[in-house]
């Protein structure tokens, strides 16, 4: 069987994502600008993927040595690395802007002066499906929840809806640190806008000031579209086993987006000559549909107790590494912008002082191992490293920092996996009672639909929701998700990829990376090489395969009450996926 995860372990996309985030790390408290555009492009009748020369500030621009297409939010191409990976980033210093050829058509527009104020043509392109679609809390648990409520902090139980209304925190002192051009061109905004307060003001959290002045509509008296922000509820499964104990509610009812706060649905038109007419009416064929979140945007009924901040370390990996997995054509989430707070918020993060990194392996001249030949060394070495995890033993002020991801949606295993479970503790508590009558089972169909609509239109949703027939749109939502996930998973063990914490939770249901926090990629192979002191063996390097599975099965598990209630099997059903499922995903482990 042919194996989609190439045989080599030491792959070679590492060494991409560690030479440029060590090298922006390094620079991040300096005065930073920094703009991110066509980091790789690959012409597919040519190895020659990119260059690189130095500006002579210590900058580097990257540039195409054959001429690429145009890149978008899905996958890239995946790139060959070996020699001309070797040419690319050998001698590499910062690079401060990344630049890349474009089209002469896109050259002229991207030319031509800003015409309309910041923000117009973003603001005009909203179309917020999932608050359009789903539902929030009803008034009743609303203020059950808040009854429950701690003074003074906004964390609180949610017993049901998909989302709650709730606005950023802006950043005091906001100020740029880089930004995505092929990103901001694919979203249809100008580049001159990235210099604007009402671009700096919006991303940064301050939503409604960004468009202050700017509420009356336009000169056609077309009105402003409403600015709606929201935060989701979700379940918690760690390989496959569902959690309710480490909420602080003891029920689950505490688990959501803790820091991350959707700050925009868009629909943007396949041709850009189109903005300005119906963008509903061109989605999907002829339009692409992008969901905006903050990350770090502050508290949420969801933070259990958290800052809701994102500091400016970690920011800087999760831009660089979402983007550089983009260009290495691994399906992810991408990074817009990301904006520091300068001389304003900051937070108490923990950290390793100097004693705890003073910890060094053994070396291959150390005594103790010179009864081993060098091959054995190297491998004893490998397990030390492996093994040798410490934990922070400081506290240090951060500077706070929001980063923009987009995708096509944010739609997790864990959404349907929380309403899955109202489903099932309903069903055990009122025996015989029509399940498909009750609101739980129309939240969780409703959110299947919305995740067919958002992520398989054209394969789950267009075929079969006039009809609602909600069974056989299950069976195709499983099919793709399973192609998807089983992909993504096998594109990680390509490059070396260890995403440290890969619960239901973080794994979206398209199978798109997401959650850049406890990640890396591995320096020397070892198949539980894990990159966070609380990953555990069950995240390891080799064994993502399996919990791929166990996230998968949670997924299958949420839809069965969808498939018994339409006249399905579900135990079949069950049995029938689980087994391709194990196929798909020992692939995914070449």
């Amino acid at each position: 069987m042919h194996n989609r995860a190439t045989r080599s372990k030491k792959a070679g996309g590492r060494f991409f994502v560690a030479l440029v985030l060590t090298a922006l790390a390094q620079s991040s408290s300096a005065a930073v600008n920094y703009t991110v555009a066509n980091s790789v492009r690959r012409n597919s009748s040519s190895d020659e993927s990119v260059g690189l020369s130095t500006t002579g500030k210590g900058t580097a621009f990257v540039t195409p040595r054959a001429k690429g297409t145009s890149l978008s939010m899905k996958r890239a191409s995946p790139v060959a690395f070996g020699s001309a990976a070797k040419r690319a980033f050998g001698g590499v210093k910062m690079a401060a802007t990344v630049s890349c050829e474009a089209s002469a058509g896109e050259k002229e527009r991207k030319e031509k002066p800003l015409t309309y104020p910041p923000l117009h043509n973003f603001r005009n392109s909203f179309s917020h499906s999932w608050v359009n679609q789903l539902s929030a809390e009803d008034p009743h648990n609303l203020e059950r929840s808040l009854k429950r409520s701690s003074g003074g902090h906004p964390g609180r139980p949610v017993f049901n809806g998909h989302y709650v209304p709730v606005r950023p925190t802006p950043l005091r002192n906001p100020k740029m640190v880089i930004t995505s051009d092929e990103l901001m061109d694919e979203l249809g905004f100008h580049r001159d806008e990235r210099e604007s307060d009402a671009f700096l003001k919006y991303f940064s959290g301050d939503v409604d000031g960004a468009f202050k002045g700017m509420e009356g509509g336009d000169e056609k008296g077309t009105q402003a579209k409403e600015i709606v922000t929201w935060a989701t509820p979700y379940a918690l499964s760690i390989m496959g086993r569902r959690y309710t104990n480490n909420c602080p509610y003891g029920d689950g009812t505490g688990y959501g987006d803790g820091r991350a706060i959707s700050i925009a649905e868009i629909v943007v038109p396949h041709d850009l000559d189109s903005i300005g007419i119906d963008h509903e009416k061109l989605y999907p064929h002829d339009a692409s549909r992008y969901e905006l979140q903050l990350k770090g945007a502050g508290q949420t009924p969801f933070c259990r107790g958290a800052d809701g901040r994102a500091v400016l370390r970690s920011s800087i990996r999760e831009f660089l590494a979402s983007e550089a997995m983009h260009h290495l054509g691994i399906s992810t989430t991408r990074a817009l912008s990301l904006i520091v707070s300068d001389s304003g918020d900051t937070s108490t993060r923990p950290w390793y002082s100097d004693a705890a990194q003073a910890r060094e392996l053994p070396s291959m001249d150390d005594p103790r191992l010179s009864r081993y030949s060098d091959d054995q060394k190297r491998e004893i070495l490998q397990q030390l490293a492996a093994q040798m995890k410490s934990d922070p033993d400081t506290l240090q002020q951060e500077k706070n920092a929001i980063t923009t991801r987009v995708a096509r949606s944010f739609s997790r295993i864990g959404h349907l996996d929380l309403f899955a479970r109202r489903v099932e503790m309903l069903a055990m508590s009122e025996g015989d009672h029509p399940v498909k009558e009750t609101r739980q089972y129309q939240e969780l169909e409703d959110m299947m639909w919305h995740v067919c609509y958002r992520e398989f239109y054209s394969e789950a949703y267009e075929p079969y929701f006039d009809n609602r027939d909600a069974k056989a749109a299950a069976m195709k939502l499983l099919e793709n998700s399973l192609g998807g996930i089983s992909d993504m998973v096998a594109a990680w063990i390509r490059v070396g990829f260890v995403q440290g914490n890969f619960n239901a939770d973080n794994c979206l249901v398209a199978g798109r990376t997401m959650d850049y926090g406890p990640f890396g990629f591995v320096d020397v192979y070892h198949p539980l090489s894990a990159k966070w002191t609380g990953s555990g063996e069950h995240f390891g390097f080799m064994n993502q395969p399996n919990a791929g599975f166990a996230n998968f099965a949670v997924l299958v598990e949420s839809l069965l009450p969808i498939i018994d209630a339409n006249g399905g099997d579900g135990e079949e059903t069950r049995d029938e996926w689980l087994e391709k499922a194990k196929g798909g995903f020992s692939d995914a482990g070449g």
